[in-house]
């Protein structure tokens, strides 16, 4: 049982340094890190996040508003944000891009209410310095639940 855990590991390790050194190979890759970016927004981890994003990354809301990296990361510094988790995503692969499809449910704290909500959104990705970096994320529709 042993040798088989040992085995399975070594195995998952390979796989994940192989995902790592070839990132164009796989959409495993790219939706293990489009999550871990919306992890990162959670924990307000904006070290991480200044990596994962483009300087000329562009959020387009549901709501229209429009801002680059600095606006964002400056709304994710706030705070506030309970949860974000990605459903239903699809990976659309090319040469040194990535179009990324999805929906994703929100939670997000405003003082004392919890504001849940549903978006559905397309990312795209760019293969820059042989890394994978978000480089525009746009909200096509968004629903709030009633309170």
């Amino acid at each position: 049982m042993k040798n088989i855990l040992l085995f399975l590991l070594t195995t998952t390790l390979f796989f994940a340094q192989s995902f790592a050194q070839k990132p164009n190979n796989d959409s495993t890759l790219l939706l293990t890190f489009n999550q871990q970016i919306d992890t990162d927004v959670v924990a307000r981890n904006l070290i991480a996040l200044d990596k994962a994003y483009a300087e000329d990354f562009v959020f387009s809301h549901g709501s229209g508003k429009v801002e680059g990296k600095k606006g964002w990361l400056s709304s994710v510094a706030k705070g506030g944000f309970v949860g974000r988790l990605h459903d239903s995503v699809k990976v659309e692969l090319h040469t040194d891009i990535a179009i990324v499809k999805g929906l994703m449910h929100i939670q997000k704290r405003i003082k004392d209410n919890l504001d849940r909500y549903h978006l559905k959104y397309i990312r795209v990705f760019a293969l820059r310095n042989k890394n994978w970096i978000l480089i525009s994320h746009n909200t096509t529709a968004e629903v709030h639940d009633a309170i």
